[in-house]
Formats: C-alpha cells, sequence, structure tokens
C-alpha cells in the first residue's frame, strides 16, 4: 500500500514538473502586404483656337440702277457698268481660314499606387506570472515535500546503507 502511494506520488511531482509554466509572452507582428491604386481624373476646359475653313461662295446681280452694293464679311465686290446702261455686279468670297476660338475638353487621369507594408518580428515581452502559473511553482515544492515524508523511511533506509557501504 505505502508502495502503490509512493508511487502515485511520484508520479504526481513527474507531471508537475512537465506541467511548468513560461514566464515570458511571445508576440508576433504579422506582415499585412496591400497595394492600393487611386485613379483621379480631372477635367478641365482650356480656351483653344480653331481654324475654320470658309467655302467660296459666288452671288451675281444685275440691275438697271447705276448703284449696286453687296458685302459680306470675306467678300470681294466688282461693279460696273455695261454698254447696254445695266449695272454688273459680282461678289466672290475670299477663300480663307478664319480663326474661332473654342473651349477644348481636357481630361487628366493620373494613377496614385500606395503600397502598405509592415514586417513581422518575434518579440519576447516580461510579464508577472498568472495566479494559476505561480500556484503550479508552488504546488511542486509541495509534492516535493509531501514525496520526502512520504518516503522518508525509505531514503532513510538507503543513507544508511550507502553510508556503511562507503566505510
Amino acid at each position: 500500500m505505502k508502495r502503490v502511494a509512493s508511487i502515485l506520488i511520484v508520479a504526481a511531482a513527474i507531471v508537475a514538473m512537465f506541467a511548468g509554466c513560461c514566464p515570458y509572452r511571445h508576440l508576433t507582428t504579422t506582415t499585412h502586404d496591400s497595394v492600393r491604386v487611386e485613379t483621379v481624373v480631372r477635367t478641365e476646359r482650356v480656351p483653344d483656337t480653331v481654324l475654320v475653313e470658309v467655302p467660296i461662295e459666288v452671288v451675281r446681280q444685275t440691275v438697271r440702277d447705276t448703284t449696286s452694293h453687296l458685302e459680306t464679311t470675306f467678300a470681294v465686290s466688282d461693279a460696273r457698268i455695261l454698254a447696254d446702261g445695266s449695272l454688273s455686279h459680282s461678289l466672290e468670297n475670299k477663300a480663307q481660314k478664319r480663326p474661332v476660338s473654342i473651349e477644348k475638353e481636357v481630361v487628366y487621369r493620373d494613377s496614385i499606387v500606395y503600397r502598405d507594408r509592415t514586417d513581422t518580428k518575434l518579440v519576447e515581452v516580461a510579464r508577472p506570472l498568472t495566479w494559476w502559473q505561480q500556484t503550479q511553482i508552488r504546488g511542486f515544492w509541495m509534492m516535493v515535500l509531501i514525496l520526502l515524508f512520504v518516503c522518508r523511511k525509505q531514503i532513510a533506509s538507503l543513507v544508511k546503507g550507502l553510508i556503511q557501504r562507503i566505510e
């Protein structure tokens, strides 16, 4: 019976030794790598000049009067009196390109790439022991004391035997 009790106590002590505590907490930081692209579209109206081609126009008019007047913005006018007493008048536009102001729409597209990166590091941080860890530590020494108390007779006989062999 004593032998079974001592075996159980020794087994409990061995289990208590393997169920030790860890006074450090390992903190790990993780790596996050993310890429984000922002596209900014900006539209501006810029004043610009465009050359517009004016088509050639021909206008002819004959009247039985002494004067005739024909006029356009881009025209050449010739008037004359013919031999029969009629007035001949011709108007021709000059072939040209006329500048016209317009507002041109310009679209700007800007892409910005944002890359966020954090590195992973293992950091050991000292911290106080929890109440369970303190209980485990004290429990081990209590188990050792109980084991010594229970097995005191066997330990005493072993020590006496060793002393006799040495002498």
